[in-house]
């Protein structure tokens, strides 16, 4: 690997645990992709502390599932099905990693969900993160904390619906941008762990307008010598519009495996990454650049 992209490799692998089934499905491709980086699984569990004031208040009821008993909220039983709660995730991530057979930590904090989770964050490369998805339907809506999560985040962030995993074709977004040329090197990366190097199956998907000609070969010549530095090629497509549908059926049409989202073009935002996921069949990455963080 080439000095200047060994800041972009990934070492440390995030999970945050809880007891539900797109936790654990987190946790699964957070452990298959750290046996292909030979990085470190990082569990969080984080102790809810709205809940437990909640608990504290002399009105609180809660609803039973699947009984639907209605009953008075005890602090001390709630104490109580978190420490389970959490035992129970260190005993997931324990085997998800020993199966894996990579390094592994778990630590267990009381706070605030969204903010302890970004503050773990601060430590790893990588934030794998679940999205609950309905009965009737695999597609996912994401949550107030994944929403918030997946938007704040200081480092990359991998979101992922049921039963999805990373495989090939990888695409990735290039607009030239500082987190275009991060996301690059760490979509090539990921590509060269999910097929042999001379098999490499990545599609740069160049964000330039119809008006902007020039642009777009600029940034095509731009990721061609990139990638030959490293004796590596790749497929460039270019995209025109940057609009949602647009990039979904780009998405769908090439069977992408995973998709890798940056940049200022193609912006960010929440409506965008939700839309997405109503859209395509493959797992999103997140990337900033260091100066975005």
């Amino acid at each position: 690997m080439k000095e200047e992209d060994r800041e972009w490799a990934i070492r440390r692998i995030l999970v945050a645990l809880d007891s539900s089934r797109h936790s654990l499905a987190a946790l699964k491709a957070a452990a298959e992709l750290a046996t292909r980086l030979k990085a470190e699984l990082i569990g969080l569990f984080v102790e809810d502390i709205n809940l437990l004031r909640l608990a504290g208040l002399p009105f609180a009821r809660e609803i039973r599932y699947p009984s639907a008993v209605i009953q008075e909220m005890e602090s001390s039983r709630l104490e109580r099905e978190l420490k389970v709660q959490a035992a129970q995730a260190r005993q997931a991530l324990m085997t998800a990693a020993e199966q894996a057979q990579v390094a592994w930590s778990f630590r267990v904090v009381r706070g605030q969900v969204t903010a302890e989770v970004l503050a773990a964050a601060l430590e790893a490369d990588l934030l794998s993160l679940g999205i609950a998805s309905g009965p009737a339907t695999r597609r996912g809506q994401m949550g107030s904390t994944a929403r918030t999560v997946a938007v704040e985040a200081p480092r990359a962030v991998l979101l992922l619906q049921q039963g999805e995993k990373i495989r090939g074709p990888i695409l990735v977004t290039y607009d030239g941008s500082p987190a275009a040329r991060q996301a690059l090197a760490m979509a090539v990366h990921l590509a060269q762990t999910t097929e042999p190097v001379n098999r490499l199956t990545l599609t740069v998907l160049i964000l330039a307008g119809e008006e902007m000609l020039d642009t777009a070969q600029r940034l095509e010549r731009e990721v061609t010598a990139w990638l030959a530095e490293r004796g590596l090629q790749a497929n460039c497509r270019r995209l025109t519009r940057t609009h949602v549908s647009h990039l979904a059926q780009v998405v769908q049409a090439e069977q992408g495996g995973l998709l890798v989202l940056n940049g200022p073009r193609l912006s960010i935002q929440i409506e965008t990454i939700q839309a997405l996921l109503d859209q395509i069949d493959c797992p999103i990455l997140l990337v900033r650049s260091s100066g975005e963080q």
